[in-house]
């Protein structure tokens, strides 16, 4: 009854991925991991450089913050003078 449901030779051979697919798939994934590297390295590439100037003076270190609060505080004056319009 074997040879009703099976023909009893080997499966037939799965067709192999490519090299094409293999760096799609390497592409999707890295563009994926992108923005949140940047994110991560930014931020320590910040923190390094706030070390670096509270190492010469901490006025230098106080003051790149200062411009960091007084660069926030003027988006937010910005944005209070001119509201979104929504229709």
């Amino acid at each position: 009854m074997g040879f009703y449901y099976n023909s009893g030779g080997p499966p037939p051979e799965e067709k192999q991925g490519s090299l094409k697919e293999v760096v799609l798939i390497t592409w999707v994934v890295l563009k994926m991991l992108a923005l949140p590297m940047a994110i991560l390295f930014g931020g320590v590439a910040v923190l390094v450089g706030l070390f670096y100037l509270f190492s010469l003076s901490p006025l230098a270190g106080l003051s790149a913050i200062g411009v960091v609060l007084l660069a926030v505080l003027a988006r937010g004056v910005w944005e209070w003078r001119h509201p979104p319009v929504f229709k």
